[in-house]
């Protein structure tokens, strides 16, 4: 109940409407009133594929249930419904983390999970977001749940909700394919070398990769191109897209305030070179030509050649200048600051939130919601030692997703804290080994 009157207090009074909302929104709606999944224009919608179809179908499906009156026409009818459906699949993934750990470490410690889960205000505040990260952490719960259900007693059933939970995480997020590379080696039982031992797995995949398949066949009818997934451009085969510009974003970024600031305005939107941090520049001369390159783009308002050779060349020279920073210590800064940063991307808080003179009630929450989430991490590694005794091939698998996904993150160029929202079910799982009996003294 608490973990509830939580949840509904960020979606009474802080719900959020991100950007890619929007977009999902758009594409449910040309998918419902004029059969194609794609963007509304003037004309008719246009294909696209940018968004893979977990989501959307998610909005259709709202609209599908409710009249149309009560949804239309802005979405914030859809949206509303959708944040309720959120808050219980939010719960939902609560209590699987909470059986998970019962069954693993015992009931004090299932039930330290569910506190920790409930009462959580990272994942809570999600819930009142319109985007994926909701769903899925409910698909790594449950992936994760009846994963270790199977292994304790194998049989249809368990493997095929495993398979359920990895193909639909992949139809929110592309990158959720670590999460099945990762849950995948749960199912091989004895002998590496028997086949027989390798066809739970070989099964598994094949019903995780069949919602793939249409989605697949779909792309190459449409746009003539294999893309069984999203492509990282985020755009359809055949739009231009920007190079140089986050070649060169790369050269300094690692906060969340570069990607609000630059990241995300570039080209349509102006970027103040005095919002960069000094270390954009190396001279300046260097200053100057990024100013310069900067104010063409806000009067294009558009992806222009000559404007991305620029950045380009100025990524080129700063790299040549600092390969160590370029290639090394900016993807780990970048890493750690999704990592260690205050959850607060999703709160009505000032990006730079440790100005206290400006707003000190906001720092001092920010330092809040960071020490929690530094409790979190530190609960988690306390419990990791205890959870890999009492279970070894699940806690592996947690171990490798983690890792497996920290590789990934290091070659993104914004740092966003929502990327790493996937690592909190494994936070409570390994938290709550803390709280698991001690074994007593040996009786000799």
């Amino acid at each position: 109940m608490a973990g509830f009157l939580l949840r509904c207090y960020f979606v009474r009074y802080q719900p959020f409407v991100a950007g890619d909302s929007g977009l999902y929104l758009d594409i449910s709606q040309s998918w419902l009133d004029a059969h194609t999944y794609g963007l509304s224009t003037d004309a008719a919608p246009r294909p696209t594929l940018i968004r893979l179809p977990g989501y959307p179908i998610v909005l259709a499906a709202i609209q599908l249930l409710f009249p149309r009156s009560s949804v239309a026409p802005d979405g914030a009818g859809v949206f509303a419904i959708v944040m309720w459906f959120q808050v219980l699949a939010d719960l939902g993934t609560c209590l699987l983390v909470s059986r998970l750990a019962w069954r693993n470490f015992g009931r004090r410690a299932g039930l330290a999970a569910l506190a920790m889960g409930t009462l959580c205000p990272f994942v809570a505040n999600y819930t009142a977001v319109p985007l994926t990260e909701t769903l899925v952490l409910f698909t790594i719960a449950l992936a994760y749940w009846s994963a270790d259900a199977w292994r304790r007693k194998p049989g249809p059933w368990p493997l095929a909700i495993t398979a359920a939970g990895l193909g639909y995480s992949i139809l929110l997020r592309p990158d959720q394919g670590l999460l099945a590379a990762a849950v995948l080696p749960l199912f091989l039982r004895g002998s590496m070398r028997a086949f027989r031992s390798w066809r739970p797995i070989i099964l598994c995949a094949t019903l995780t990769a069949l919602p793939l398949v249409p989605w697949t066949v779909r792309n190459v009818r449409t746009f003539h191109v294999f893309q069984p997934l999203s492509p990282k451009s985020a755009t359809d085969p055949g739009e231009p897209y920007e190079r140089g510009f986050p070649r060169w974003y790369r050269t300094f970024a690692i906060d969340f305030t570069s990607t609000e600031d630059a990241y995300w305005n570039y080209p349509e939107s102006a970027i103040d070179p005095n919002d960069l941090p000094s270390r954009a520049f190396d001279s300046p001369a260097q200053r100057s030509a990024t100013t310069l390159l900067l104010q063409e783009a806000a009067t294009a308002k558009k992806l222009r050649p000559d404007i991305e050779a620029g950045f380009d060349a100025l990524a080129s020279a700063r790299i040549h200048a600092h390969p160590v920073q370029y290639y090394l210590l900016l993807p780990t800064a970048r890493l750690a600051n999704m990592l260690l940063h205050p959850r607060i991307e999703m709160l009505p808080i000032d990006e730079r939130w440790w100005r206290f003179r400006l707003h000190p009630g906001q720092t001092l929450f920010a330092i809040a919601y960071a020490l929690l989430n530094a409790a979190y991490m530190r609960l988690a590694l306390l419990g990791l030692r205890r959870a890999l005794r009492s279970a070894a091939p699940l806690s592996l698998s947690m171990c490798a997703f983690v890792v497996l996904r920290c590789g990934l993150l290091l070659t993104l160029d914004n740092a966003e804290q929502r990327y790493t929202m996937e690592f909190l079910p494994i936070y409570f799982f390994f938290a709550a080994a803390c709280f698991a009996p001690r074994p007593g003294p040996m009786n000799l």
